[in-house]
């Protein structure tokens, strides 16, 4: 491996300078897997060094407003402006990296390519160490649609590391079980034989499974709006819909539409709510208005507020009255027995106006009441 000493951020992702977002995003998705540290165990500082720059000229690059900074005035301007340009570290690159990725591991899942030291096989699986790897994407099986012999629309299904859970491990490779899954070695009848919706695993196969409500987490079906991305920012300002929650990796899968689905982490989502606008005093004709959260301005700390009868505001928090079911992180709590739900999040029950408290849900037993400066989205 060969250190990369060009330093103008396009030569060294490759590209030209007029290259699109798509041109763009390819070529740091390719660099960024092969000088990985993790990819080079044997060359790991040098492949460190490498894997700064593209992750900081990816940043760049990505970013329009920083793009045009660059375009015109260089690094310096970058600098001057407080835009960057000043190096990376190795913790702001693997945060952009596992944002671009949506928090997957690209070296065993690579949008439905394995690209594990096991090989590829076509349509995503892939043997390896602890078992066979499969990918199910909402259009079927790898390499098929339901009439080739895959799941039928609308499962969405990952199997990875230890092979198949509940009891199907007896699958080897593409067969196994006995009667074919499908016509392709499955299970005893094919999918359709076994009881259930949609073959006997509980609540069937068919749609999203139904999971009991966390106070914590934001349920399936709300909506919300993304921001503050960095390895991902052609994502940033997008609206879409919780499809589930990854406890393990701490991100939601958001479904975008269109069959685009993205992990995101809490910090990242602004929830699309409706709320009243409260405690305004130089704009007090706005007290008591409804209107619904659109997004968030990360530099300004204001969320965007389309308001009936009015049109959209910049509002902070503070002036927002939050519905029941919206969730909150508790912070600044300072007594022995509230400072431990600090940076915690729960479920707003209610907010009592006359003590101006909101009562939050944090867990099936506890709950808090916490003034509105106590709570943030």
């Amino acid at each position: 491996m060969q250190a990369l000493k060009d330093t103008d951020y396009y030569s060294l992702l490759g590209v030209k300078k007029d290259a699109s977002e798509q041109e763009i995003n390819k070529a740091y998705k390719k660099l960024a897997i092969r000088y990985h540290p993790d990819k080079n165990p044997n060359d790991r500082e040098l492949a460190e060094e490498n894997f700064k720059k593209v992750s900081e000229a990816y940043e760049v690059l990505s970013n329009k407003e920083k793009r045009t900074t660059y375009d015109q005035f260089g690094k310096d301007g970058l600098s001057s402006s407080g835009m960057g340009g000043g190096g990376f570290s190795s913790a702001q690159a693997e945060e952009i990296f596992a944002q671009f990725f949506g928090g997957q591991d690209p070296f065993s899942v690579l949008f439905g390519q394995m690209n594990g030291a096991g090989g590829a096989m076509p349509g995503g699986f892939q043997g390896g160490p602890g078992g066979a790897s499969f990918m199910f994407s909402s259009t079927g099986m790898p390499g098929g649609g339901a009439q080739a012999g895959g799941l039928p629309p609308g499962m969405a299904a990952m199997f990875m590391g230890g092979g198949m859970p509940g009891g199907m491990q007896g699958m080897q490779g593409m067969g196994g079980m006995p009667g074919g899954m499908g016509g392709m070695g499955g299970m005893p009848g094919g999918m359709g034989g076994m009881p259930g919706v949609m073959g006997g695993m509980p609540g069937g196969m068919g749609g999203r499974r139904q999971q009991p409500e966390q106070p914590g987490v934001l349920p399936p079906g709300a909506a919300v709006c993304i921001y503050g991305l960095k390895g991902a920012a052609q994502h940033n300002g997008k609206t879409g819909q919780v499809e589930s929650y990854d406890g393990a990796a701490e991100r939601y899968v958001v479904d975008l539409g269109e069959g685009e689905q993205v992990r995101i982490q809490f910090k990242n989502l602004a929830q699309i709510l409706d709320v009243e606008v409260t405690a305004m005093q130089n704009r007090a004709d706005l007290n008591g208005k409804n209107g619904q959260i659109a997004g968030y301005d990360e530099d300004k700390g204001r969320y965007h507020v389309d308001i009936q009868g009015v049109g959209r505001a910049s509002l902070l928090l503070a002036n927002l009255l939050l519905p029941p079911n919206a969730r909150g992180k508790v912070v600044g709590l300072t007594s022995e027995s509230g400072s431990k739900w600090n940076d915690k999040i729960g479920k707003v029950i209610s907010f009592d106006r006359e003590a101006a408290r909101y009562l939050i849900q944090m867990t099936k037993d506890d709950q808090l009441r916490v003034k509105p400066q106590n709570l943030c989205l």
